[in-house]
């Protein structure tokens, strides 16, 4: 006889995203990124035990490195398979294949922003928080165990220079184990 042991453990993991130095103004539809001529992909590394495992990303939190007037009406959309970045500040593109691998999108709407340090600008922070999310996923391929991020903007936002968004993901999960002869 045989007694299965199932492990329950949480996943945290996080990535961040500076934004160039400049105060230029977003458009609802801008990408945030780090560049305006060679941006990278937000990769969030280790979302899965393994390559190619699943998981589902039910929390998630982005802080921003600013505390402005109008806050950003911000969006995380993930993918399981890398994808072609848009400069920053240029409308968001993705193609077709893109996205056939949408894992889903995280809201960070501006009403939901709240105050960290309530200093004005670059000088303070804010948060905002995703709850009871159910984002589905299956990291593609057999050598992934990442997800693959483009943060959008959805409102007319005018940012600090070299402001960043650090984010949080919680990814609950189990392992199941038999132990022999018990």
């Amino acid at each position: 006889m045989s007694i299965e042991r199932v492990t329950r453990f949480t996943r945290t993991v996080f990535q961040e995203v500076t934004r160039p130095a400049d105060t230029n103004a977003y458009t609802a539809g801008d990408v945030i990124s780090d560049s305006t001529s060679a941006p990278t992909v937000i990769t969030f590394g280790n979302v899965a035990r393994e390559s190619g495992g699943n998981g589902t990303i039910v929390h998630a939190v982005c802080v921003d490195s600013a505390n402005v007037a109008t806050k950003p009406d911000l969006e995380l959309w993930l993918f399981d398979t890398t994808v072609t970045p848009d400069n920053d500040n240029a409308a968001f593109t993705p193609t077709d294949a893109e996205l056939k691998t949408l894992a889903g999108v995280i809201a960070f709407p501006t009403a939901s922003f709240k105050a960290g340090d309530a200093t004005s600008g670059a000088g303070g922070n804010s948060i905002c928080e995703a709850t009871s999310l159910n984002i589905a996923f299956k990291a593609a391929g057999a050598t992934n165990s990442a997800l693959y991020g483009v943060l959008v903007v959805r409102n007319a936002y005018a940012p600090v220079s070299a402001e960043s968004f650090f984010f949080r993901l919680k990814i609950p999960g189990s392992t199941c184990s038999f132990l022999p002869g018990h």
